[in-house]
């Protein structure tokens, strides 16, 4: 990560550069310890330090996100996220154990059930749960997740061009500007790279060696694993598109907390969307 120069009291002080890095970090530390949760088996200690952890990260992978209100349309495009997440029982009970929990509150999870090798851990009966079921507490967590992974996947979706390198330094992107290959090439590297064009380079195929020397989204595989897609790539001629890599070469494949293949995984979400349909039939 790069880092900039802050004047301090007549001293240069370096400071962490903030980019949008941030917030893909946090949501990859809440699946982090969303994943040790479904991996602990009999020691409820280890259990309740992850749950515990996994509070604190999923509550600042929204307070990361709002530090990005500098973006120019990103009031407008989060005030639906906000009121959505107000409104929604899950969130408010995530936010609510959240509170209690750093002030001193006791431990939510008090039970669990161990069979051959699986375990299930469950919140403590006097604690109410949105849904009403006594669902385990990794599913109420994955389910928490990843409505937190959809607002985090929508914020790429609609203002990518300003938080991801892969959609701002595109031919249209910076033709919006009246801009081209040779700004974004000063941009990077300085200098137009006239020993590509020397060599016969296209526009295109400059663009896609740019790419390359810039960051992109780091939890793509969390998008892909979990929501079945990852962030708009940038659009490639068909003779670039034959050489790009596989989601399994770009390391999307990633397989969701709790199950044992991306595969079980759908079933699970399919299984969901009937018995929801059926109930509402």
């Amino acid at each position: 990560m790069r880092e900039v120069l802050k004047m301090s009291a007549g001293h240069k002080q370096k400071v962490i550069r903030h980019t949008f890095s941030t917030v893909d970090a946090k949501v990859a530390e809440t699946e982090f310890f969303l994943r040790k949760m479904a991996e602990v088996y009999m020691d409820p200690f280890s259990f309740n330090c992850y749950f515990s952890a996994y509070l604190s990260a999923s509550r600042t992978t929204t307070l990361a996100l709002q530090q990005f209100k500098h973006i120019p349309g990103f009031d407008r495009w989060y005030e639906p996220h906000r009121q959505r997440l107000k409104a929604d029982k899950l969130a408010k009970f995530f936010l609510d154990t959240r509170n209690s929990h750093v002030h001193g509150g006791p431990y939510p999870v008090t039970r669990g059930q161990f069979h051959l090798g699986d375990a299930a851990y469950y919140f403590d009966q006097s604690v109410a749960l949105p849904s009403g079921n006594p669902e385990d507490v990794v599913s109420v967590c994955r389910d928490y997740f990843v409505s937190l992974l959809e607002v985090v996947y929508d914020c790429y979706v609609n203002l990518g061009s300003h938080i991801d390198p892969q959609q701002y330094y595109t031919k249209e992107n910076f033709a919006k500007n009246r801009r081209c290959i040779d700004d974004a090439e000063i941009e990077i590297y300085g200098w137009i790279c006239t020993s590509l064009i020397e060599e016969g380079w296209g526009e295109d195929d400059r663009w896609h060696e740019l790419r390359a020397n810039v960051g992109e989204c780091e939890i793509n595989h969390l998008f892909y694993s979990y929501l079945g897609a990852p962030t708009p790539q940038p659009e490639v001629p068909d003779y670039i598109l034959d050489f790009e890599y596989t989601p399994e070469e770009r390391g999307w494949v990633h397989v969701p907390a709790g199950f044992s293949s991306i595969e079980d995984y759908i079933v699970h979400l399919r299984a969901r969307t009937d018995v929801g349909q059926s109930s509402m039939g």
